[in-house]
């Protein structure tokens, strides 16, 4: 809607989307909306035959013209300024999530390697926060400057490389985790962590981690094809929508220190980022790099137990 009057959306050339973008105050160029095509935010422009001789220049479809504009509008009405990129990415990934007619796979498929190349590109103070926080949440309160510090240097070269050593990974985070002296000839104490559906130990933490990293490379690049991705997304569209039927209730029911996990965002970003979120790790166990990540971590914590 602008104002009171209904906008008819109709095909258009690129030369029609920067017309577009200028009667919005926005600069653009033709170099702009290919960019957004070869980065997923639009779809392909689609051949227009006029005549046996020729061709008009190729457009595109009414949804996709909307689509440009309302990212436009989305990123123009940021506090912070500009939306960045990584931000709109997601919103353009939840609308192929949710709807089938707006977003068309091949889009998403360039979109998701354009959403795996951000991930985890932040510089070396954000990533330091970053791991800083997850030390926090999986230190023992007894754990020693010594043993957080490993395990952020760690959990740091994890993040900055992408390559995950998952022997030491295990040994600096049980040691985190559970971080008393093993006494001799008594196995090892570990201790499991409270979470929303049950105690988590540290071997789930670093499966999920090396399954999201496995799957967000395979997604940089563009390893997983469009009928795998329709396929996944067939799956997870049911499995999402009965939690989002059931977390209410879930929250009411946890009125404690997991409460806020099953918050629902009040925003299109924070739900994008939720729901894109959900269907990596849908994408992980589904391609069986949960499996074999539970596996390699249970493998590393019984070759640190001897």
């Amino acid at each position: 809607m602008e104002g009171n009057r209904a906008i008819t959306w109709v095909e258009g050339t690129s030369a029609d989307l920067v017309a577009d973008a200028l009667a919005l105050g926005v600069k653009a160029s033709p170099r702009m909306v290919t960019s957004w095509v070869e980065d997923g935010m639009l779809a392909n422009p689609e051949p227009r035959k006029t005549s046996a001789h020729g061709s008009d220049p190729r457009v595109f479809p009414p949804a996709q013209r909307e689509l440009f504009t309302r990212l436009l509008q989305a990123r123009e009405r940021s506090p912070l300024g500009r939306i960045p990129q990584r931000s709109l990415i997601r919103v353009v990934l939840y609308l192929w999530l949710i709807d089938d007619m707006v977003v068309p796979t091949p889009q998403a498929r360039r979109a998701w390697r354009t959403h795996a190349r951000a991930t985890g590109q932040t510089n070396a103070v954000r990533r330091s926060q970053n791991v800083c926080a997850i030390v926090e949440q999986l230190a023992h309160p007894s754990a020693t400057h010594k043993q957080r510090r490993a395990a952020h240097l760690v959990l740091e070269e994890g993040e900055r490389t992408g390559r995950i050593d998952i022997d030491r990974l295990t040994s600096v985070l049980t040691e985190l985790y559970s971080p008393w002296p093993i006494q001799p000839g008594m196995p090892r104490i570990e201790r499991a962590l409270p979470g929303p559906y049950g105690p988590v130990s540290v071997q789930h933490h670093i499966a999920m981690w090396r399954a999201r990293h496995q799957a967000v490379r395979l997604l940089r690049h563009e390893e997983i094809n469009e009928t795998e991705l329709d396929r996944v997304r067939t799956l997870y569209r049911p499995m999402w929508a009965d939690y989002q039927a059931r977390r209410p209730a879930m929250a009411t029911l946890d009125a404690g220190e997991f409460a806020a996990y099953f918050a629902e965002p009040d925003t299109m970003e924070g739900r994008a980022i939720e729901a894109v979120d959900a269907f990596v790790g849908t994408l992980a166990g589904e391609l069986g790099l949960i499996e074999a990540a539970s596996h390699a971590a249970e493998t590393a914590r019984l070759k640190l137990a001897r």
